[in-house]
């Protein structure tokens, strides 16, 4: 079992929401991993960039069940998602994984 958290802020003036997307792999970049899902942070009042404080936290159990949860600490708003069995790779990709990561 493990839990991290760490905190973010919003990217734009403004900004009413957030989207969390989970990967899983170990590709530097995201959009490179496969995509578990994601979820959105609503009601986030309107603010500087840079001012809202949210606060990710992956919790996963003894049962390798994933919970991702989104809290805005200046409201305590939330929002999460739960995995409950993780999400294998396909042979084929991880042979189309392996062939990627050989070209770097």
């Amino acid at each position: 079992p493990t839990k991290k958290s760490q905190t973010f802020s919003i990217a734009a003036e403004d900004q009413a929401a957030v989207t969390v997307k989970i990967c899983q792999g170990e590709r530097e970049l995201a959009h490179d991993n496969k995509l578990l899902g994601n979820f959105n942070l609503f009601g986030i009042p309107p603010a500087p960039k840079g001012v809202p404080q949210i606060e990710i936290t992956f919790d996963i159990d003894a049962d390798a069940i994933v919970k991702v949860s989104a809290k805005d600490k200046g409201t305590s708003k939330d929002q999460y998602m739960t995995s409950a069995s993780p999400s294998a790779l396909s042979n084929k990709e991880i042979v189309n994984g392996v062939s990627e990561a050989e070209k770097y």
